[in-house]
């Protein structure tokens, strides 16, 4: 089965029984177990068609996978103590009076956070720019994006009508839903500051970023097959037109023939 996939990159059952799936999915199995997937690629299943079965080989390894889940390691990003040499977008909201509106010691606090974010995500190779999307003038945040990916990593103090003063100083770092259903809300906590969980946070986009790319691989897979079976469709009705006009015409030539013998 692999050396089908690595020579065709895919292997379709248009209308396996039960059994068939069964099987399949045991060999599929057996093969991530045993280490046999090609160097830099992984197995998948998928339906196509109505009833249909597909394995293919996809690039990278499973957005889930041990691999790509925060490490220990990587969850320590240093955070810078003065707001110097700060990244465009954080300096434009440095400078923007209108927005991150909440006490001046959080407000450092917060644009300090997003420089080391913005700092990080820059040496994992990702782009950082202003973000666009806020739903309050007390919020405030970047745009991370990477692959064609776009998340929007928002600060904004927790609990701003609190006159508890430990409750009032607390931060939340919020990464926006789009269409994941992952951890998306960070928040200071007895036990840990959010300067602690900022690796965690970029990890999380980074696997954000992983499942995106997995469902356009597969939105656009889906858009071939359709463009294939349109054409498939396409060739038939033609064929068809072509059979039903030389009926016609040999209808006429018959008809014409009886005419004259007549």
């Amino acid at each position: 089965m692999v050396a089908c996939l690595v020579a065709e990159g895919r292997v379709r059952l248009a209308d396996p029984d039960d059994d068939e799936v069964a099987e399949w999915r045991r060999v599929v199995d057996y093969a991530k177990r045993h280490g046999l997937e090609p160097q830099g690629k992984r197995i998948e299943k998928a339906h196509f068609g109505a009833h249909g079965l597909e394995i293919f080989l996809t690039e990278g390894p499973h957005p889930n996978s041990r691999s790509q889940r925060p490490k220990d390691d990587t969850s320590v990003v240093p955070v810078p103590t003065r707001l110097g040499s700060l990244h465009r977008a954080v300096a434009a909201l440095r400078d923007d009076e209108g927005r991150l509106l909440i006490p001046p010691v959080l407000r450092r606090r917060s644009l300090l956070i997003l420089q080391a974010l913005a700092a990080e995500a820059m040496r994992r190779g990702q782009e950082v720019r202003e973000g666009r999307s806020y739903f309050s003038r007390r919020d405030g945040g970047v745009d991370v994006v990477g692959g064609g990916f776009t998340c929007t990593v928002t600060v904004r103090q927790e609990f701003p009508q609190s006159t508890n003063p430990e409750r009032s100083a607390r931060l939340v770092v919020e990464l926006g839903h789009g269409r994941s259903s992952r951890p998306s809300r960070w928040r200071d906590r007895k036990d840990r500051v959010l300067e602690d969980a900022l690796g965690v946070i970029l990890g999380e986009i980074e696997e954000r970023a992983l499942e995106d790319a997995q469902r356009r691989e597969s939105e656009e897979r889906a858009r071939d097959e359709r463009e294939v079976r349109w054409r498939a469709a396409m060739a038939k009705a033609k064929e068809r037109a072509v059979r039903d006009q030389l009926a016609e015409v040999l209808h006429e030539e018959a008809r014409r023939w009886r005419e004259a013998a007549e």
